[in-house]
């Protein structure tokens, strides 16, 4: 679905009505009625999928094998064309030569990152934290194919108990990456995780579903912490390496940009925090 469709749908009562009552179809309906009325768009997502063979094609994981759930098969091609968060490209790299022996990440949905990261840092176990059970098939398979099973720990719901067992003081050298829609703000608190005053972390936040979620971040690791913050910005048809799409795809470069569109709603912005002790 393109991302205007999707906002449209947000803004009415009546649309959004309608769309839920569509979710509810069998999927053989739900895919033919998505190939009568975004017949370009299909088209050119099963075009990219074809030729990315669950393969990450450019970016700081070109390579890797992917299993993507259904929904981010439709909506999130970025990972497979390797754009997904380019913001965070040169952070990624700062993280790899930081060589960290651990990476602990919270909200690890497709695997992204803690597939990527195994990938990438061949010394470190991740320790990968999704609450949606549902993906952990796919997570495991996808680390099987990459190879890096006996690294990658899968695992539940990460909760302040189970954060403050994985860091304990901080001294363990490792990296902590959260991505968990708005809970941000009331799990990673330094009060009741000690270890996180000297851990390394990236942080999406999420002030449109925690409205304050980034400014009291920033507040609660101004003294034990160095920041940069990296914010969105759009998409352009150079974010692109041309030979990730097929050569017709030039004709509907519209389509192609939207390809990368993260869906996203309101201010987006990371926290890059780099321990001082």
């Amino acid at each position: 679905m393109l991302h205007a469709t999707w906002s449209a749908l947000e803004k009415s009562p009546f649309k959004m009505g309608l769309y839920r009552t569509y979710r509810q179809l069998p999927d053989v309906i739900r895919g033919a009625a998505r190939w009568i009325l975004m017949p370009r768009w299909q088209l050119l997502c099963a075009a990219v999928t074809r030729r990315a063979q669950n393969r990450v094609q450019s970016g700081p994981f070109a390579g890797m094998s992917l299993e993507l759930t259904p929904l981010s098969n439709r909506n999130l091609l970025g990972y497979l064309l390797g754009t997904h968060e380019l913001e965070l490209h040169p952070v990624v790299e700062t993280i790899v030569a930081r060589n960290y022996s651990r990476i602990v990440n919270i909200g690890a949905a497709d695997g992204y990152y803690a597939l990527g990261l195994a990938g990438r840092m061949t010394n470190a176990v991740v320790e990968a934290y999704e609450a949606l059970e549902q993906h952990h098939p796919l997570l495991r398979r996808a680390a099987e194919a990459n190879g890096v099973t006996d690294r990658v720990l899968l695992r539940g719901l990460c909760t302040i108990d189970v954060l403050n067992q994985s860091l304990g003081d901080g001294s363990c050298k490792a990296f902590l990456l959260a991505d968990i829609e708005g809970a941000e703000m009331q799990l990673l608190d330094p009060a009741k995780v000690p270890g996180l005053r000297r851990t390394d972390m990236l942080i999406e936040t999420h002030d449109v579903l925690q409205p304050g979620c980034s400014d009291c971040l920033k507040l609660r690791f101004s003294e034990t912490h160095q920041m940069e913050i990296v914010r969105t910005r759009p998409r352009k048809l150079a974010d692109l390496p041309s030979w990730t799409v097929p050569r017709w795809a030039s004709l509907m470069p519209t389509l192609v940009v939207e390809l990368m569109n993260e869906r996203r709603m309101g201010r987006q912005e990371w926290i890059f925090l780099s321990a001082k002790a």
